[in-house]
């Protein structure tokens, strides 16, 4: 169905929220009907928004009468397919969208997608970054920025528009074709979603899905499963590799793309290994659009991140302090442990949820000292003795953040990655991050 022909036809909109109430609104300006359907109770603001668009809502429930005389469905991505609406209507054959398929199909802009478990929103950020230094308008959009049609209304022929896909999201589209795609990595995730990891992996694989041999997919020449799921691929390959030879890599320190020396490692913003992941994608992905090499090695030595995604605080009294209070689970901590070498003060713990710990020991390689916080602080003291590894137990975010600096010296790493989420003390996992850094602000001082 083209966006020309929606003039008249009769859409649901499944879900309100930002992309539900963008996406009723575009639909609106192309002359379809349109009805508005939420299970739940919309926000006040979402209310008055669709009251002023003048299009019928029915909230509370999924009635199966819904769907009568209707010819698509643009669906919220959190909602799943299970739900008995949906059963119905891909039953009766109804295409069922998601908001980012609604999007391409409006504009004449290039895409360039960004999916994976891990490393999504900093890959997308980093890669607007580095394009905004160069000669096309680009656009960021998606979970990171404004809903993706919004941004596609915006956006003209020849614009690029860069935008993290989820799993959820890429479910619901049928002929998204992004002119550069990535796929970081791939581990266990919203399986009560997909049902199974194989399900989440062909997901996610749906990004490369439409693209032909004009396209470039940047794939994780480290991920097993990433690789065999990408074998199928019609577009241009391109691997990245912190282990082993690829299109992009390090190399005695050096990070190279094909032939070309881009920048040390150690002169990057962005800490942790899976960091360095992340920087190698994004360069692969922005390679064709040519970017000179001194803007680009501007945005790597300034860019320090997403907040709370192993974001770069700053130097107080000779210590480099990350944020990573995002990291909730062993996969993320592990990642952002193994990126330093330096020595560590390691600040973790939160809400108990019986994780085994044991698999972060391979990564402690560098661990000076943990100062456990929360629930599972204990947990964690007792894995760093286990280890022979100095651990201190606190109560608070102040007082672990003043024995951080009581107990490391210039030169050290003070990371927050806390392998545990926040539920505990806090309230969401940006509240605690936030805290450490007043802390770390309050406690070290900046550096002269």
């Amino acid at each position: 169905m083209k966006i020309s022909e929606l003039d008249k036809k009769k859409v649901l909109v499944l879900g309100t929220a930002k992309s539900g109430i963008a996406a009723a609104t575009y639909l609106v300006k192309t002359g379809a009907i349109v009805t508005v359907n939420d299970g739940g109770t919309p926000s006040e603001n979402d209310v008055k928004t669709l009251e002023t668009l003048n299009v019928e809502t029915v909230f509370g429930s999924h009635p199966l009468s819904l769907l009568e005389g209707i010819e698509l469905i643009v669906k919220n991505p959190g909602i799943p397919y299970q739900i008995p609406l949906l059963e119905a209507a891909m039953e009766r054959g109804i295409p069922v969208w998601t908001e980012v398929e609604l999007a391409y199909r409006s504009t004449e802009a290039d895409w360039i997608a960004i999916t994976g478990s891990n490393g999504k929103t900093t890959t997308t950020t980093l890669v607007h970054e580095l394009l905004k230094r160069g000669s096309k308008r680009v656009h960021l959009a998606g979970n990171i920025g404004f809903p993706a049609v919004e941004i596609a209304q915006q956006a003209t022929a020849g614009d690029l528009i860069v935008i993290e896909l989820s799993s959820f999201q890429l479910m619901g589209i049928e002929t998204f074709k992004p002119v550069s795609a990535a796929f970081l990595n791939l581990s266990p995730a919203h399986l009560d979603y997909h049902g199974d990891v194989a399900s989440y992996g062909e997901a996610k694989a749906r990004i490369f899905s439409k693209m032909d041999a004009s396209g470039r997919l940047v794939v994780n020449a480290d991920d097993k499963e990433v690789m065999r799921l990408s074998e199928t691929a019609k577009a241009e390959r391109l691997t990245f590799s912190r282990q082993q030879n690829a299109y992009a890599r390090a190399e005695d320190g050096m990070i190279l793309i094909d032939q070309t020396a881009i920048l040390p490692v150690s002169e990057l913003a962005l800490g942790g290994g899976h960091n360095l992941e992340n920087v190698l994608a994004a360069l692969t992905l922005i390679e064709p659009f040519s970017i000179s090499l001194e803007a680009v090695q501007e945005v790597l030595r300034t860019f320090g991140g997403v907040a709370h995604r192993t974001e770069y605080i700053g130097e107080f009294v000779g210590r480099k302090v990350y944020n990573d209070s995002k990291a909730t689970n062993n996969v993320a901590t592990e990642a952002a442990l193994s990126g330093f070498q330096s020595p560590i003060i390691w600040l973790c713990g939160g809400l108990e949820r019986g994780a085994d710990l044991t698999p972060l020991v391979s990564a402690m390689t560098h661990v000076k000292h943990v100062i456990g916080l929360g629930e599972t602080g204990q947990r964690f003291a007792d894995l760093a003795h286990d280890q022979n590894v100095a651990a201190t137990v606190t109560r608070e975010m102040e007082e672990a953040v003043s024995v951080a600096f009581d107990v490391s010296e210039p030169g050290d790493i003070i990371l927050l990655s806390p392998a545990s989420a926040s539920w505990d003390q806090y309230k969401t996992y940006e509240e605690r991050g936030e805290h450490f850094i007043r802390s770390v602000q309050k406690t070290g001082g900046a550096a002269k």
